[in-house]
């Protein structure tokens, strides 16, 4: 953390912020290629910018909770996961033979939601507390269930991965979370081996036919890139261009540098948070930091294989930076829950440094002070 004019900024705050703004201008390059026949502004950066607005709204008051109101509500934001998986199953929005949208009218506009990407992060705010090891089998495989019979075999598998790295942190057996996660692989296997979609995927991904287009796309950028809207790709090529395969775009008009740019300020980010929840008084608050940097980075990890050809397309989204709602929204939330955990470290740390003469007239009114502002503050409000 820094200080600068007198104000503690750190890059836990800084850095999500930057590639917030960066998506914007991303967004709105990458859905130019659709907008330009139609002489209008693109629908998607008129999106990105409102969600990036609210995303930002989400991060600094997520920031100001105390850590202890995850920690009382872990419970009820499973059910809620529960509940609203169970809802989107029934009453979900059905795009291309799938539900995995609720939708929301507020002000005469429709909202969608997708419940899976909360229902991650409430796996990890449950399990940053340590559990039965049967419940724990019992709830993730719900939930994963749950998702799958949407379907979406991609969320699922991202699921079992953060639900495995938190019964790995809260001190599970490593024996028993290998085989729960070899069980759960093997069961998938045979359940996508029976879904011609999935299994169509995979052999054109073998086949090269799903991955040529957006490795072109980077390698057409070269050191420098084609310049920020030059790209030619986005212009009926890959598909999705400001959301699934943004990385590519990036590569594509800014090069190699844009992409190393992109991928610096990520592992920045990530030491940062990491040595920010390690640091952390409880244990409670370090493995809810670590699990909120896992669920960031494994986001960030698959969309950028995924635009290299290394796996599958999967249509999981750079965190903070592709066009979507509910991804954007709940990174911001993470992000905010892990600058709160930074705040606490060194306001303890503050407060450790500070000298104290017992019984003297300064700690007596210290405490009446403190006692007074008791009475109105929120408890779980920093």
């Amino acid at each position: 953390m820094y200080n600068w004019k007198g104000i503690k900024i750190g890059l836990v705050e800084v850095v999500p912020l930057l590639l917030g703004a960066f998506g914007v201008i991303m967004v709105f390059s990458a859905s130019s290629g659709i907008a330009v026949y139609k002489s209008a502004v693109p629908i998607p950066f008129v999106k990105q910018l409102i969600v990036f607005v609210i995303g930002v709204i989400v991060f600094f008051i997520t920031s100001k909770i105390k850590l202890k109101f995850w920690e009382e509500f872990n419970l009820f934001f499973i059910g809620l996961a529960v509940f609203l998986l169970i809802l989107t199953y029934f009453h979900g929005l059905e795009i291309n033979g799938a539900k995995r949208w609720l939708a929301i009218r507020l002000f005469g506009t429709r909202f969608s939601f997708q419940p899976s990407i909360f229902a991650q992060f409430a796996i990890i705010a449950f399990f940053a507390k340590k559990r039965d090891f049967g419940l724990s089998v019992f709830v993730i495989s719900a939930i994963m269930g749950l998702i799958v019979i949407q379907p979406d075999y991609s969320m699922a598998f991202l699921t079992l991965i953060i639900g495995t790295i938190m019964l790995c942190l809260n001190g599970s057996k490593n024996g028993k979370v290998a085989a729960f996660f070899t069980v759960m692989v093997l069961i998938g296997i045979i359940f996508i081996t029976r879904e011609g979609y999935a299994v169509n995927r995979i052999t054109n991904h073998i086949n090269n036919e799903s991955a040529i287009i957006t490795v072109q796309a980077i390698s057409h950028g070269g050191f420098s890139g084609l310049g920020l809207g030059s790209g030619m790709e986005k212009f009926f090529y890959i598909p999705l261009p400001d959301s699934d395969f943004i990385f590519s775009i990036i590569g594509e008009e800014l090069g190699f540098t844009g992409c190393l740019v992109v991928i610096a300020l990520f592992l920045i980010y990530f030491i940062s948070a990491i040595r920010s929840s390690l640091r952390a008084k409880d244990e409670y608050s370090s493995l809810l930091g670590l699990g909120l940097v896992s669920f960031i980075g494994i986001y960030a990890l698959i969309h950028i294989y995924v635009s290299l050809g290394i796996i599958p397309v999967t249509g999981i989204p750079l965190p903070f930076i592709s066009s979507g709602g509910t991804a954007l929204i709940m990174a911001y939330m993470a992000g905010g829950v892990i600058v709160s955990i930074e705040k606490k470290h060194n306001s303890i740390g503050r407060r450790n440094r500070r000298p104290h003469l017992s019984g003297s007239r300064s700690s007596f009114r210290t405490k009446k002070k403190r006692s007074r502002s008791g009475l109105y503050r929120k408890q779980f409000w920093a």
